[in-house]
């Protein structure tokens, strides 16, 4: 660690030196604007204002060492670990047929369009800018989503409405896209200072709050999917309506559990989020009563596993509420630094 004199100015301003071998390192002269950010520690960062910091981050896939499912995985992995630019790359011509399945991979990835084509090669270019969002606003979107899509899994459930719980299938798909396309935000946030800033992100500990609520909320979506595939199991079946309306009151609770969850953590209520884990135990009970209960009326073995799977997948998605009460615990009580002398000169 090298060492420098605070100099004070007749003015009252207060000046630093730089380093000589990081003035050069990145080519600044007199007069080049430099970017100051106070950390949550209370120490300063500071970075050139140059183009070259703003150089996009490429990766490059080999066509021969991944299968099609591979290469999508690989192309979403780039694009959450913030990616700008991403090719895939063949020793030889790509087949047409192949080329447009590769094309398609951009479909799951919002934002991203072909920047290049050749014979041999694919070039994806991710188009949206990562300062144009907040990410408060980009989580509350993701409440929003996930409780309209609850109230209508709700609805298809109660109602066995075949065409609603296909409909909601199918929406969740598109959650997955917000999902990815936030913590990618998050993760530029991480080594992209003025990118974090303008998310308002602070930090190392606010980056991991908003990566866990972001991924507590995916898998509510997650489990919401997969009741709707379970209603649509149901179709053609006749079922139980004291079964079907004690799973309803079972969904209920968890919708409730998630407006409060939603509540707390925009408004950094503790309390709030705290009367949330008493209800964990309630979903519990109603979990083992709905079981016997199933157990006891239903004859079918398929259509009892169906309905099992109904109530084990609200218990998990109440585990996932509870998670994001947990998050907002994390989010609102934080430790501070306490004042300290300044570092003695070494």
């Amino acid at each position: 660690m090298e060492t420098r004199k605070l100099q004070r100015l007749k003015g009252g301003s207060y000046i630093i030196s730089l380093p000589k071998e990081f003035v050069e390192t990145h080519g600044l002269q007199s007069g080049t604007k430099m970017a100051v950010l106070e950390e949550v520690d209370g120490s300063l960062r500071l970075y050139p204002l140059v183009k070259t910091l703003e150089k996009p981050l490429e990766a490059i896939i080999p066509l021969e060492q991944y299968d099609l499912r591979s290469l999508k995985y690989c192309l979403i992995t780039y694009f959450i670990q913030g990616a700008d630019r991403i090719s895939i790359i063949s020793k030889n011509i790509i087949p047409a047929e192949q080329k447009r399945q590769i094309k398609q991979l951009r479909a799951e990835l919002p934002g991203v369009e072909v920047a290049e084509e050749e014979a041999n090669k694919v070039t994806f270019h991710v188009m949206i800018d990562p300062a144009a969002f907040t990410a408060e606003a980009l989580i509350e979107k993701i409440f929003s989503f996930s409780l309209r899509l609850q109230e209508d899994v709700i609805k298809a459930l109660v109602n066995l409405d075949f065409p609603l719980a296909m409909e909601t299938l199918e929406r969740s798909n598109e959650a997955q896209r917000h999902y990815r396309f936030t913590i990618r935000l998050i993760a530029i946030a991480a080594f992209k200072p003025w990118v974090a800033k303008r998310l308002g992100v602070n930090g190392c500990t606010d980056a991991i709050n908003f990566t866990l609520v972001v991924r507590d909320l995916s898998r509510l979506i997650y489990y919401f999917s997969t009741i709707s595939g379970h209603i649509l199991g149901l179709k053609g079946k006749k079922v139980d309506s004291e079964v079907l309306n004690l799973l309803g009151k079972m969904l209920m609770i968890t919708y409730e559990m998630q407006k409060t969850a939603m509540e707390a953590y925009l408004r950094k209520n503790v309390n709030l989020a705290i009367s949330i884990f008493g209800k964990m135990n309630e979903i519990r009970e109603l979990e083992k009563f709905v079981l016997r209960r199933i157990m006891g009326k239903v004859t079918n073995i398929d259509l009892a596993i169906t309905l099992s799977m109904i109530a084990r997948d609200t218990r998990r998605i109440a585990g996932h509420v509870v998670a994001v009460a947990d998050d907002t615990l994390n989010k609102v009580l934080k430790p501070k630094y306490a004042p300290s002398p300044a570092i003695s000169e070494l």
